[in-house]
């Protein structure tokens, strides 16, 4: 199976972080100790942008960690 199958059924095909379901990706988390599913979330294109680019931060997106 596939990493990206994996984390799309550990997820149940939402992001990780915000719980969205649409334009999900997979991101490695730095540093990458592990290949693999350890090593990856599945996350949506707003969280993924705001992690790459933090001055574009919307601190409002970010409510959402307080139900993970």
């Amino acid at each position: 199976m596939n990493i990206e199958k994996i984390l799309h059924e550990r997820s149940e095909s939402k992001c990780e972080l915000c719980s969205t379901t649409g334009e999900l990706k997979r991101y490695e988390v730095q540093p990458a100790l592990k290949e693999g599913t350890d090593g990856s979330l599945l996350i949506c294109g707003t969280c993924l942008e705001q992690i790459e680019h933090p001055e574009k931060t919307d601190v409002n997106h970010w409510r959402c960690l307080n139900d993970s």
